[in-house]
């Protein structure tokens, strides 16, 4: 691999000043989330009631930072809480507007969900970002925002064939590779953790959805021929190690137990 590694996941809630505003909608949030997921069903004649890209508002944004070059792993939320968006948004592409060896964005269902919403509220604060949009010199055919190249990859996209066959969610195929999955509450849970205040649960459950998706790329990876088992061993240790930590979350520990023998193919380290 020739580049660090970004595995980002983002978390959102329905933007209930945009209910409010564009939808006409009244109370207090909690009544405007649940008055939007009840348009979109309408609105769709029932098929779903999950809101478009636009209307979603981010409360987390968790990344899994893997630099195969110096070992260096690390697994955190930006920003400071789930109400201050913007300040997520800038620190997310500052990340990424590196002149030398920018990162490499993987993503689960990223072209579809995660990047829209990023682009949308970015405007939304007024957040510029134009190394985002790069498409100069080594650039112009592999790019953030190429569905065919890598330097963002979306793992749902690739491994379905970019539509051939069907998409799975994180966490069915977490499971289904042996991972412990999704082990921090539920996707369609998080608003009901944002109005209750509890951002820990949610910074921790996004976390493990973007090391769920770091975890996944690596196995591909090696099925590639990009990692050799050797490297792939050398990778977990480090990630092991860092969910073991004292200091380390007790959602991360939790996870880490799960990941003692994993993958059970690997072979064990020779003495």
């Amino acid at each position: 691999m020739d580049r660090p590694l970004v595995a980002f996941d983002i978390e959102s809630v329905p933007d209930a000043e945009a209910g409010r505003r564009i939808l006409g909608l009244e109370g207090d949030d909690a009544a405007v989330m649940e008055a939007m997921r009840a348009w979109r069903s309408q609105t769709s004649d029932g098929r779903t009631d999950f809101l478009q890209p636009p209307l979603h508002r981010i409360v987390a944004i968790s990344l899994a930072w893997l630099d195969p070059e110096s070992g260096n792993f690390n697994l955190g939320s930006l920003g400071r809480s789930c109400t201050d968006e913007k300040r997520q948004i800038e620190e997310l592409f500052d990340i990424l507007a590196k002149p030398k060896r920018a990162p490499r964005l993987v993503t689960w269902n990223g072209n579809a969900f995660d990047l829209p919403v990023l682009r949308y509220r970015a405007m939304l604060h007024g957040v510029a970002a134009p190394f985002f949009y790069r498409t100069d010199g080594e650039w112009k055919y592999n790019n953030y925002h190429g569905r065919y190249h890598d330097m963002h990859v979306d793992l749902m996209d690739v491994l379905a064939g970019y539509g051939a066959s069907d998409r799975l969610g994180l966490d069915l195929f977490a499971r289904l590779q042996g991972l412990p999955g999704k082990t921090v509450s539920r996707g369609e849970n998080v608003h009901f953790h944002v109005l209750a205040g509890e951002d820990e649960v949610v910074r921790a459950y996004c976390e493990l959805d973007a090391l769920n998706t770091l975890l996944l790329y690596l196995l591909w990876a090696h099925h590639r021929g990009r990692v050799d088992e050797s490297a792939l061993r050398r990778h977990l240790d480090r990630i092991r190690a860092t969910l073991s930590t004292p200091t380390a979350k007790p959602a991360w520990r939790e996870y880490g137990e799960g990941l003692v023998a994993w993958p059970a193919w690997l072979s064990p380290q020779a003495p």
